[in-house]
């Protein structure tokens, strides 16, 4: 049976703008620059087992605040922009390059990192699986691994990374996920991408993903 996948939830606060009197016949103040900055939406990704909805029909959301105060929201960066096409180069009809990415915002308690690739109209389709990242990692560069990491086999049949390809005349929509993990996986080079990734999603405590089309 598959794992549940990660799913994303967003807090959004409004500010209403309104010029009123008050009961004295004072007129109300309108809100400063620092109160409208504070009602932007943030959004993130987290497990589903940590999401619940409220009475109110709200989704609880994973706390990532820290012991100081501020916030940590994980976030990866890949060579292109959300929900475009995919450069040729880390395509299967290119050099197959896995391709160079960085994240921050890492959340206490991360025992590792992991990453999956995924066709999301094949979604079983497996097309890179990494655990057990060291969680003081931040980048990876083009066409590497952390050395202490391991690759699942994808679903070419190959250990490690295997570009997007879909049939021909067919465009596909993928996603690159980051994964914060509880623990380290017990887990070696060559597993099956899919029982990889189940065990990447049971553990994961936050998230964050890139998506692109090829």
């Amino acid at each position: 049976m598959r794992g549940r996948r990660p799913v994303v939830f967003a807090v959004l606060c409004t500010t209403l703008f309104a010029a009123c009197s008050s009961d004295d016949g004072r007129e109300m103040k309108l809100p400063s620059d620092a109160q409208i900055a504070s009602s932007l939406t943030t959004t993130t990704i987290a497990p589903e087992t940590t999401l619940a909805v409220l009475d109110g029909g709200e989704s609880a959301t994973l706390d990532t605040t820290l012991d100081d105060g501020s916030s940590s929201v994980l976030t990866l960066t890949a060579p292109w922009a959300d929900g475009d096409t995919i450069p040729t180069r880390y395509r299967c009809v290119g050099p197959e390059s896995s391709p160079e990415i960085s994240w921050t915002g890492v959340p206490e308690g991360t025992k590792s990192l992991a990453l999956v690739l995924i066709d999301e109209d094949a979604p079983d389709d497996t097309h890179w699986v990494v655990a057990n990242i060291d969680p003081s990692t931040t980048a990876l560069l083009a066409g590497s691994v952390d050395p202490n990491a391991v690759q699942a086999k994808n679903f070419a049949g190959t250990i490690g990374f295997s570009g997007p390809c879909p049939p021909e005349g067919e465009t596909h929509a993928y996603s690159l996920s980051l994964y914060a993990l509880d623990q380290v996986l017990e887990v070696q080079n060559g597993d099956d991408g899919v029982a990889m990734q189940d065990a990447i999603y049971a553990a994961a405590i936050e998230a964050a993903a890139v998506t692109f089309t090829s």
